[in-house]
């Protein structure tokens, strides 16, 4: 897959999302998410390659997973709202439970 690039279409969707290379201790928001990845608004971001823990928080219920950063952009906080600052993640590994959840959310594959 080319780096930058989703290999999915992904669902607006807007929960909270902790994430951070050893602990998930940086906090951000969805802009969108699919079953191979999600984009997350965030000003505290991390180079492409690098893998972080996520714990995403649904309405009703909250995952851990795994994922590598494809990209990253920095900017002023204003920007967060329009999608141009923060990183998209691609999942590493998602478990069984974390795919049917988003399955049954909606989300594209």
């Amino acid at each position: 897959m080319t780096k930058g690039k989703q290999s999915s279409k992904r669902a607006r969707r807007r929960v909270e999302v902790r994430y951070g290379p050893d602990q998930p201790q940086f906090i951000g928001y969805s802009g969108n998410v699919s079953r191979s990845g999600i984009m997350v608004r965030a000003i505290r971001v991390f180079a492409p390659g690098t893998v972080l823990n996520l714990e995403l928080k649904f309405p009703d219920g909250t995952f851990q997973v795994r994922g590598e950063v494809v990209w990253a952009r920095e900017g002023p906080v204003q920007f967060l709202s329009t999608g141009r600052v923060g990183m998209g993640i691609n999942f590493l590994q998602p478990s069984a439970e974390f795919l049917g959840y988003l399955e049954r959310a909606g989300a594209p594959r």
